[in-house]
């Protein structure tokens, strides 16, 4: 009798009982996710790779210490969290991020919607590198919780979790993190 898919509570059950194929589903099932949230921190596809493979090699090492309090998810991204951050340590601190799409071969979006003309599509690529530029230059704590409220949609409670701050600092952090995007962005798109 099948019983459909395996939730991620159910893979890790099995991956911590050393099932190599219910973590290599638990890799499948969330790499995109780690990939993109490291990328829209980091944003070299060089350095990205790697992180996200040392991601899931140290998911796999702690998997036996994950107690399951939290979503798995939520402590992947703390992990995801913790290797960029020593990356930056690494690098001391000096960002380099590639504005140029064609430089850089990471995730893409579909950025033409049905209709957009050719000069509407430029515009909203365009757009999008400003804005992805603007996120390099905030300041790491704002970079990271945009990056997982925005773009990998984690939920305040997810954030809080993952970041080991009170909802209220992730919402105070949030309002910074958006404002000084939006005036970064306001020399050129105004307001």
């Amino acid at each position: 009798m099948d019983r459909g898919p395996l939730s991620d509570a159910d893979l890790v059950a099995l991956a911590r009982e050393r099932d190599a194929e219910a973590f290599r589903k638990l890799v499948e099932r969330h790499q995109d996710y780690v990939y993109n949230a490291i990328y829209h921190m980091v944003g070299r596809r060089q350095d990205v790779d790697d992180l996200a493979q040392e991601v899931f090699l140290n998911a796999c090492r702690g998997l036996p210490r994950f107690e399951g309090r939290s979503k798995f998810t939520t402590w992947l991204y703390g992990i995801a969290l913790n290797s960029v951050r020593g990356y930056w340590r690494r690098r001391k601190r000096v960002r380099v991020f590639s504005t140029d799409a064609s430089a850089d071969d990471g995730p893409t979006h579909q950025l033409e919607a049905d209709g957009d003309d050719p000069p509407e599509a430029a515009l909203r690529r365009e757009r999008v590198e400003h804005v992805r530029a603007a996120i390099a230059e905030l300041e790491d704590d704002m970079r990271e919780i945009v990056v997982l409220r925005d773009i990998q949609g984690l939920t305040y409670d997810e954030l809080a979790e993952t970041l080991d701050v009170p909802i209220g600092t992730v919402k105070s952090r949030l309002y910074r993190a958006r404002r000084a995007l939006r005036d970064a962005l306001a020399p050129r798109y105004g307001q």
